[in-house]
């Protein structure tokens, strides 16, 4: 009895050998006739393509259509590599874009129902305006003035509640909902927003170290006050990012107060050191501040520059434990909507088992758990 082949298209074998994620190498090893399944001279057998189709995270029978289909989330790419676009986002960027789509959606739809208002600086500027002067505005919209850096010791907290109370959904993770072996890759994307109806969701890439995830906040709040929304990794080789790298700059360390602030009397090691923590930037992201405001000159610059990448800021901080499982959650998918979705669950606006399903609880028993321990435990962040 002869095996089984089944027909793909050349087409459709590129675009799923790119959504697994394999170099050229790594595929040949796992697939070591790939080349002659695209040149036509042979036909990967029925189980090669079922594993094809499992590695690339899609259905089989999508394999067998003539051309890809249903890779458009219809959010705009502004990731470069060496200032060439990205051709695709991976399965699990996909897959991150489209639930936050999905909450984003229905949260949309009930702000409406219940007359709540979108943000009201959403689109509020333009890329032709000065990033400086749109940032300082909304330092004070926020409420953090250019007085003083944005307080407290958890910077990204801070941020994450102001943006929230303003009305911006903001969702934080390092995995694809609660899959802790899909973990998102930073240097795929750092953050993305996006919109519906004037509504917007901020998502923050929680595998980057604490002072990115910080710029990336501030980053991402760029794109919602120009009303442009995007997937991120603040390269330089977009316009669009740029502008909104200058006004995270702005935004987190203000031109007057790191002036005012900078001592040139102090060793600038030494400065570079406290002045990063007060306003929560890395050393080199501050150094490099320094730079722009002309307070060291390049020569100077470049010479700090190994020291202060020498320490790098870990990604992520080891023997520290998990946080309560609803702190975890509601950080997921943003306090904002945990919040809302949980209250209209419990005045019987939607059921348990929708709400449950948004939140990614497994069952009825799950989104009760996670109520109830909100309740007992009052609003938290991580």
């Amino acid at each position: 009895m002869s095996t089984p082949r089944v027909s793909v298209t050349p087409s459709v074998l590129q675009w799923a050998a790119r959504r697994t994620g394999l170099d050229d190498d790594e595929l040949l090893k796992r697939f070591p006739k790939f080349d002659s399944w695209l040149a036509g001279d042979e036909k990967p057998t029925l189980r090669q393509a079922q594993d094809l189709a499992q590695r690339a995270k899609i259905p089989f029978g999508r394999l067998l259509l003539k051309e890809p289909s249903g890779e458009d989330t219809g959010v705009p790419d502004f990731r470069t590599v060496r200032s060439s676009a990205l051709e695709s986002m991976s399965p699990d960027l996909q897959e991150v874009v489209l639930k936050s789509q999905q909450r984003l959606a229905w949260y949309s739809a009930y702000a409406n129902d219940e007359g709540i208002e979108p943000p009201a600086f959403f689109a509020s500027a333009m890329s032709s305006q000065n990033p400086r002067d749109v940032a300082s505005s909304m330092r004070e919209f926020l409420g953090f003035g250019d007085e003083a850096p944005i307080h407290g010791p958890d910077k990204v907290r801070t941020l994450v509640l102001s943006m929230e109370e303003a009305g911006v959904l903001v969702a934080r993770n390092s995995v694809v909902e609660s899959s802790t072996k899909r973990r998102l890759d930073v240097e795929e994307f750092r953050g993305f927003t996006i919109e519906d109806d004037g509504f917007c969701l901020v998502f923050v890439n929680t595998r980057d170290a604490k002072t990115a995830q910080l710029f990336s906040l501030a980053h991402e709040l760029g794109h919602v006050v120009l009303g442009k929304p995007g997937v991120s990794d603040h390269a330089h080789g977009v316009q669009l990012e740029r502008w909104c790298n200058q006004f995270a700059s702005e935004f987190i360390a203000p031109a007057s107060l790191v002036q005012k602030l900078f001592d040139d009397t102090v060793p600038i090691r030494d400065e570079v050191e406290g002045l990063a923590r007060r306003f929560g930037l890395s050393r080199e992201a501050m150094l490099w501040r320094l730079r722009e405001l002309e307070l060291i000159d390049q020569e100077e610059a470049l010479r700090m520059l190994p020291l202060v990448k020498h320490n790098s800021e870990p990604t992520e901080k080891a023997g520290e434990g998990a946080p309560p499982h609803h702190v975890l959650v509601r950080s997921r998918v943003g306090g904002r909507f945990f919040d809302t979705i949980t209250q209209a669950a419990v005045n019987g606006q939607i059921s348990q088992r929708e709400a449950a399903q948004y939140l990614g609880a497994n069952s009825n028993e799950s989104f009760v758990k996670l109520v109830n321990a909100r309740q007992m435990r009052g609003r938290e962040a991580v």
